[in-house]
């Protein structure tokens, strides 16, 4: 038995970012964007509509952390009654804030309690969410969840509410044409990571795994193409596709244990996210060999050959991009990672995973990870 559910009204092609201007015609919003110099004619479009955002919130820093998150609910309080939607147009950092801004309205009473005390978050119909993808890599458009980061205390948090679905997700190619080389590799490495952590997850159904496969394949065709040639509309169209089916996958399962191995490499190392989450997967994949037939023939799809040859295909893939690939790579001490895995393994997402630690230590073995 199982169940699929994803209710976002996704908008996609090339130009579909003009249709903003009928979309929020009749709504009372804020815009929540980054602060670079490149989000200028952003900022100026929206503020040339005849129906402006009530506020810009244009200070989101990347991996949103607590207090930052408290300074913007400070400001969103003053004009939550006046609004009823948050629109986000962004990347990842963008995309969580927004949804935290329209989960907490302000209220940093829950944001703390939350983050700080532990305890369950309180959503209670929350602001409306539409969501304008920047990069091909996080997919939050298509997900209900947010990250926060504490980096006093070196902790993340997850908010997940099946109400903070965005309502709209308008995903237009060209806005991620200009895109640099780093990003577009960190954000797509986080995109296949989604799409392969769908797969060697318990919570898995058909419809997530289809998604997952078709998620992988496209990056993994797209990826190392479109690094060579940044401003190929096609592959930026390839990649938000891919974007998209990774979404509707891991929307479904959430994540699983590369990305809790990954999260205090960020904290700790400062190491991009699709970097952090990507440098292990070979050494995952591998590790399933035997674990799961189902599983295994999924993966196998990916690739069409068999898993020992997958992860390494997998690992010639990210070698092609300049990923790390072994703990010496991506400069992490042994006696840190073997915590960080410990940790890995004993939490939620670590028991998304299919797997287990006995066979991920003899592949982080056979693949010369140390």
């Amino acid at each position: 038995m199982w169940e699929y559910y994803n209710p976002v009204n996704v908008i996609f092609g090339s130009e579909k970012f003009n249709e903003i201007e009928h979309i929020i015609s009749n709504r009372k919003y804020i815009l929540v964007t980054h602060p670079d110099d490149n989000f200028d004619t952003y900022r100026e479009f929206f503020n040339n509509l005849s129906n402006k955002p009530l506020e810009i919130f244009d200070d989101v820093q990347p991996n949103p952390d607590y207090q930052d998150l408290i300074s913007a609910g400070e400001k969103f309080s003053k004009i939550e009654s006046q609004i009823d939607t948050v629109v986000a147009l962004g990347g990842g950092s963008v995309m969580d804030t927004a949804k935290l801004l329209a989960a907490f309205k302000g209220e940093n009473k829950y944001l703390n309690d939350f983050v700080r005390n532990k305890k369950s978050a309180y959503v209670q119909d929350p602001k409306k969410i539409i969501a304008i993808p920047t990069t091909s890599g996080t997919s939050s458009e298509l997900t209900c969840w947010a990250t926060v980061w504490d980096k006093e205390y070196k902790s993340k948090f997850s908010l997940a509410d099946k109400s903070l679905y965005p309502e709209i997700s308008v995903i237009d190619p060209k806005l991620m044409i200009n895109k640099p080389k780093n990003l577009t590799i960190s954000t797509g490495l986080d995109a296949l990571s989604h799409s392969l952590e769908s797969i060697w997850n318990v919570n898995s159904n058909p419809i997530s795994t289809f998604h997952g496969i078709a998620g992988a394949q496209t990056v993994i065709d797209t990826l190392p193409k479109l690094v060579n040639d940044l401003k190929n509309i096609e592959l930026r169209t390839l990649m938000a596709k891919a974007c998209v089916h990774a979404g509707l996958a891991f929307s479904n399962t959430k994540t699983a244990i590369a990305h809790n191995i990954s999260y205090p490499i960020t904290i700790n190392f400062n190491v991009p996210h699709g970097i952090a989450c990507s440098f292990t997967l070979p050494t995952i994949m591998r590790s399933l060999i035997g674990q799961d037939e189902k599983t295994e023939k999924s993966l196998e799809k990916i690739y069409n050959v068999d898993l020992i040859e997958s992860s390494k295909r997998l690992s010639e893939t990210l070698r092609i991009l300049e990923a790390p690939l072994n703990l010496n790579e991506i400069g992490i001490p042994k006696i840190e990672w073997d915590k960080y895995v410990e940790d890995a393994f004993q939490g939620e997402r670590g028991k998304n995973f299919i797997g287990n630690k006995i066979s991920f230590d003899k592949a982080c073995s056979e693949m010369n990870f140390f």
